[in-house]
């Protein structure tokens, strides 16, 4: 006969089953085990709402930002990379050498297991994922100079990657927080968005228009299918109605009556993108 288990130790071990099930799945996390998608964009762009609509997708975890944490990562790699090419040679063998130790450092096993701490550290992937990413907007030429270096690792470190370019009309964006306050946002923006526009488009690479979003959402299904998945209606247009992000000015938000004068009620315009 089965001993009862009060509810409470029942309560206590079903939660101690979850916490080792998520240990074993980020232990075991490596950058093979998952598809991927990247965000690139630039501040207030509308990239939030563009998380949030790929995370109605059954098994995706697409975290938001973490200011530029796998770009560190990806200059790391490429610095132990450059010196163990340049300096390898048998100068270096003994500890008179400048560089003594280099020539036993493993440049590829180190970028791999900095790149495997990121998933299971950083994306923290849950039992039931399949699809991993985050969204980051530090893609300006300031934050960023060698953006065609750090996709080429993107796509390298994860193979079954595919990258969303996030686009904002420049105008608007530059009015939005904290750019509003740069006398040169404008020509900042401009350069951002022209840098990620002239990467073109393939079966890896996507440019999705925050400003063309509709009624039809017709943008957001040709992105859906990009990535080979089912578009949730309905789960998308909870995401487009709610208040973490405005709906774009041809979407039809579902919004209660207007308030009376004197409401304290925040308006539709005065939410901003993220």
């Amino acid at each position: 006969m089965r001993r009862y288990l009060p509810a409470p130790l029942r309560a206590s071990l079903s939660r101690l089953k979850r916490r080792l099930a998520r240990r074993v799945v980020r232990s075991a996390a490596t950058a093979d085990k998952y598809r991927y998608v990247f965000i690139v964009t630039y501040g207030r762009s509308g990239s939030t709402l563009l998380m949030s609509m790929l995370n109605t997708i059954p098994g995706y975890r697409i975290n938001g930002e973490n200011n530029n944490a796998l770009y560190r990562l990806h200059q790391a790699g490429a610095a132990i990379d450059r010196a163990s090419r340049e300096h390898s040679g048998a100068e270096h063998q003994s500890a008179r050498g400048a560089w003594y130790g280099m020539p036993r450092v493993e440049p590829r096993k180190f970028r791999q297991e900095l790149v495997d701490s990121f998933v299971t550290h950083v994306l923290r992937p849950e039992p039931g994922d399949r699809v991993l990413g985050f969204k980051e907007i530090r893609y300006t030429k300031s934050d960023m100079p060698d953006l065609a270096d750090f996709l080429r690792f993107l796509r390298g470190a994860f193979p079954h990657s595919k990258i969303i370019f996030n686009h904002r009309n420049v105008s608007d964006t530059a009015k939005s927080s904290w750019w509003a306050r740069n006398e040169r946002s404008v020509e900042k923006l401009k350069i951002a968005d022209e840098r990620l526009s002239a990467v073109a488009a393939d079966k890896r690479h996507f440019h999705f228009y925050y400003d063309e979003i509709d009624d039809s959402l017709e943008n957001i299904r040709a992105l859906f299918r990009f990535l080979g998945e089912e578009l949730d209606e309905a789960a998308v247009r909870r995401v487009l109605n709610t208040r973490h992000s405005p709906a774009p000015a041809k979407y039809a938000i579902d919004t209660p009556p207007a308030p009376r004068e004197g409401s304290s009620a925040e308006s539709r315009s005065s939410r901003q993108p993220q």
